[in-house]
């Protein structure tokens, strides 16, 4: 196991994930919200073409029926999914069963430094990528320092990138970038009106609390440093939500949760993912999606084979087929979230590309707040303030 990062280290490695020039290469390019492709001439089967079984443990968003049946088609393989709602389920099922039964996972990068303490994936073999060349470079090397590379060795790859930000009815309300915050929907007219999930809203919070000075955290890369420095802050930040934890009308864990916040139970705003809000508003929904001035919380989701993965070859035919920009495509159309692959924006219309700008106005995209790597202690300490903030 590797010993948390030191405060450089973690604002170095901040900072280059910020940069601008990898945003504006990496992601402008990439993100789709929804996309106009679909499959066609880019079938080339001979390239991918195997046969069996692929034993797919992932989050519900990303086994959609239409990617699993582009995949079908595009290889000839047999798609088995079962779905998980967190990082941490993901990481319990496969400890439960020896890291046995499935072939491909995709948890966060960010906790691929705790899972490999079980010895959960297995080494990949980067000459059967071959269509690694696709992916865009900055994606690979920040793969590598955020969790996928672990004690030298490459056992996961980035798949797509998302963000938790804020969500309103925009029935209701109406909000300029620079001014929404995520201390807004702690307004006493918020009252039984908010959703958000128990454990990120501390983000949030901290983030809030650091940029006015009242509970300073260094953007809340402090508490990834120690667990002294963190329940320091916690603590804080958990007094914070308690006193204004009456606005909260419901706590989501999944992307259907937050959905049916707004659509059926009541809720106008909120702290949420970006894919279901804004395939939503795609659909034509009263919801709007965008980053708060303390920063948008930026994830990126993987690819890894399960250490005692029976199809191996399967897993890595479904890896070169994400890595085409049809299948990217395939995939923000039905997920809202956004590509790692070169290309995918060539098949964007133009109102996708509006709605990306529309979530990411002005310097947003210099702003993102990208999760570090979490050190194992870390995860128990969160889900300890977790539970005793849904219990308050």
């Amino acid at each position: 196991m590797e010993k948390s990062k030191n405060k450089n280290e973690t604002t170095e490695t901040q900072k280059e994930m910020t940069r601008r020039d990898f945003v504006k290469k990496s992601v402008v390019t990439g993100v789709a919200v929804g996309v106009t492709a679909s499959v066609g001439p880019w079938f080339i089967k001979d390239a991918l073409s195997s046969s069996g079984e692929l034993r797919l443990f992932t989050w519900p968003d990303y086994s959609k029926p239409e990617v699993i049946a582009a995949f079908e088609k595009a290889t000839g393989i047999k798609v088995k999914v079962t779905n998980y709602s967190s990082n941490q389920e993901c990481m319990n099922k496969l400890r439960a069963a020896r890291a046995k039964g499935f072939d491909l996972a995709q948890p966060s990068l960010t906790e691929f430094r705790l899972h490999m303490d079980f010895e959960l994936y297995r080494e990949l073999d980067e000459s059967k990528i071959t269509n690694l060349h696709n992916l865009e470079p900055s994606f690979w090397d920040i793969s590598g320092k955020t969790g996928g590379i672990i004690d030298g060795k490459r056992v996961g790859l980035p798949y797509n990138w998302g963000t938790e930000a804020c969500a309103w009815n925009t029935d209701k309300l109406n909000f300029k970038y620079g001014e929404l915050s995520y201390n807004t929907m702690w307004d006493p007219e918020f009252v039984q009106k908010v959703t958000c999930r128990p454990h990120s809203v501390f983000i949030g919070a901290g983030l809030y609390l650091d940029s006015i000075g009242k509970v300073p955290s260094n953007r809340m890369m402090d508490t990834y440093e120690s667990e002294e420095k963190m329940r320091k802050v916690y603590d804080e930040i958990f007094k914070f939500l308690v006193e204004r934890k009456k606005n909260i009308k419901m706590f989501w864990n999944n992307a259907q949760d937050h959905q049916l916040a707004f659509l059926q139970n009541g809720c106008v705003i909120g702290q949420t993912w970006d894919g279901p809000m804004l395939t939503l508003k795609k659909e034509g929904k009263p919801v709007s999606f965008m980053a708060p001035k303390e920063g948008a919380l930026t994830w990126v989701d993987s690819m890894a084979i399960v250490k005692n993965a029976k199809n191996i070859e399967q897993a890595y035919a479904f890896i070169n087929w994400a890595y085409t920009p049809e299948a990217g495509a395939i995939m923000a159309k039905s997920t809202g979230y956004n590509s790692v692959v070169k290309g995918v924006a060539d098949l964007l219309d133009d109102a996708t590309k509006k709605g990306f700008a529309e979530a990411y106005p002005e310097d947003a995209l210099d702003n993102l707040w990208w999760y570090p790597s979490e050190a194992s202690w870390f995860v128990p300490a969160r889900t300890e303030y977790r539970d005793k903030f849904q219990a308050a």
